[in-house]
C-alpha cells in the first residue's frame, strides 16, 4: 500500500520502534547493549548512554591512554564533553512508555521484535496498529480515509468474505451488515442504510432500555433494603417480644405457683382442723367407754353377791345411773374436698380458654402485621 508519511520524524520513530530489541539497533548503546539511558552523543557521531561513556573515559584515563571513541575508535587530544542527544532522548522516553502486548491483547501487525498493544484496527489495511504505528493514518492524508475502529481480534469478522469488502452497510430485509458490492448483488433493492447511522439508532433504543432497567434495578434495590430493614425491625421487635412474654409467663407461673401452695395450705389447715375434731371426740368417747366399764364391773359384782344383806348394801349405793358426759355423733366417712377439686378445675378451665382467647389474638395480629408490612413495601 502506498503511503507517503509527512513527517520524517514519524517514520523514523516507526522504524526504529521495530528494531528496540535488535542488538544492532542504533538506539541501542555499544557499551552495555540496552536501549539508551540518557543518551549523549560524541563529536565523531555516535551515541552512548551517558554512565556508560563516562565509565568508558575514566577507564581511558586511569590507564593513562587516549580518550577513544568505543566505536569508530576516534581519539581525542583531550577528554571530550558529550552533548545531550534531545532527539534520542524523546525516542528513547517513547518506546519506553509504550505498552507492549499482554496475554488477550490485540497485538500490533507492525512491530517486528517486541510486539506493542495494538489501540487501532483499520478495516481497510486489515492491520492492527500501536500507538506509534497508527500515527501516518492520522498524519498522512493517504490515510485519511481508512476506517478506523477499536483494535479487534477479528479483523476478519468485519469484512465481507465474498468481495473482501468492509461490512458497512446494514440491511433491513436480511439482519445484517453488507459491503457496497452486496448492495448492488444479492441485496439489490432491500432496505438499507449506513451500518454506523443504524448502530447510533440502535443504541439510543438500547440506551433507554438501559435507563428503563437501570430505573428498575435501583427500584427493586430500594424495595431490597427496605425488606432487610423490616426484616432487622421485626427481629428486633420480635425479641422484645419473646422477653416480655417470658417475663410475663414467669410471673403467672410464679403467681400460680403462690396459689397453689395456699390452696395446699387451705386444705392442709381443714384436713388438721377435721382430723384434730374427730381425734378429740375419739377421746372423749374413749374416757366414756372407761368410766362406763368401771361401772359395769360394779354392777357385775353386785350381780355375782349371794348374801342378800350384801346385795342391797351394795345395790343402794349404785342405785343413782350413770349419765353419759358425752353424745356420739355420726361419723363422716366422706370427708372430701369436692368444692375445692371443682374450685381448682374450673380455675384451670377458665384459664386454658383466657390463654386460648389471647393466644388467637396474638396470632391475628401478628398475621395483620406482616400482611400489612407486606403490602406497604409492595406498593412503594
Amino acid at each position: 500500500m502506498p503511503a507517503k508519511f509527512e513527517s520524517s520524524t514519524g517514520f523514523e520513530s516507526i522504524k526504529m520502534a521495530e528494531l528496540v530489541f535488535d542488538t544492532q539497533n542504533p538506539l541501542n548503546c555499544p557499551l552495555c547493549l540496552n536501549l539508551l539511558k540518557n543518551p549523549v552523543t560524541t563529536t565523531c557521531g555516535h551515541s552512548f548512554c551517558m554512565d556508560c561513556i563516562k565509565g568508558c573515559w575514566d577507564q581511558d584515563a586511569s590507564l593513562r591512554r587516549a580518550y577513544s571513541c568505543p566505536t569508530c575508535r576516534t581519539t581525542f587530544n583531550q577528554r571530550p564533553a558529550p552533548s545531550k542527544s534531545t532527539v534520542l532522548a524523546e525516542i528513547v522516553e517513547g518506546l519506553n512508555q509504550a505498552v507492549p502486548a499482554g496475554p488477550g491483547d490485540v497485538k500490533c501487525d507492525v512491530c517486528k521484535i517486541r510486539k506493542l498493544k495494538a489501540i487501532k484496527s483499520c478495516l481497510v489495511c486489515l492491520a492492527s496498529y500501536c500507538q506509534t504505528h497508527i500515527r501516518p493514518h492520522y498524519e498522512s492524508e493517504a490515510f485519511k480515509k481508512h476506517k478506523l475502529v477499536n483494535a479487534s481480534p477479528n479483523l476478519q469478522q468485519q469484512i465481507c468474505s465474498q468481495h473482501n469488502k468492509a461490512l458497512e452497510i446494514y440491511c433491513y430485509n436480511d439482519w445484517k451488515c453488507i459491503c457496497v458490492v452486496c448492495m448492488g448483488d444479492q441485496h439489490s433493492g432491500h432496505k438499507t442504510v449506513s451500518a454506523a447511522d443504524e448502530m447510533a439508532k440502535k443504541q439510543k433504543e438500547l440506551k433507554i432500555q438501559n435507563r428503563d432497567f437501570t430505573q428498575k434495578i435501583t427500584h427493586i434495590v430500594k424495595k431490597v433494603e427496605a425488606f432487610r430493614k423490616a426484616v432487622d425491625s421485626h427481629k428486633r421487635f420480635a425479641q422484645a417480644a419473646v422477653e416480655h412474654s417470658d417475663r410475663i409467663f414467669t410471673e403467672l407461673i410464679s403467681s400460680i405457683q403462690k396459689r397453689r401452695t395456699e390452696v395446699r395450705q387451705l386444705i392442709r389447715a381443714q384436713e388438721k382442723r377435721e382430723i384434730g375434731q374427730i381425734n378429740d371426740h375419739i377421746q372423749k368417747l374413749e374416757q366414756e367407754i372407761s368410766n362406763l366399764q368401771n361401772e359395769n364391773d360394779k354392777l357385775k359384782l353386785i350381780l355375782h353377791t349371794e348374801d342378800h344383806i350384801h346385795f342391797f348394801q351394795n345395790y343402794s349405793s349404785q342405785s343413782g345411773v350413770y349419765l353419759c358426759t358425752t353424745s356420739p355423733r355420726d361419723v363422716n366417712y366422706l370427708l372430701t374436698f369436692e368444692n375445692v377439686d371443682k374450685s381448682v378445675s374450673e380455675l384451670k378451665n377458665q384459664l386454658d380458654k383466657v390463654c386460648e382467647e389471647h393466644m388467637d389474638k396474638i396470632s391475628k395480629k401478628g398475621e395483620v402485621t406482616l400482611s400489612r408490612t407486606i403490602q406497604t413495601f409492595t406498593s412503594m
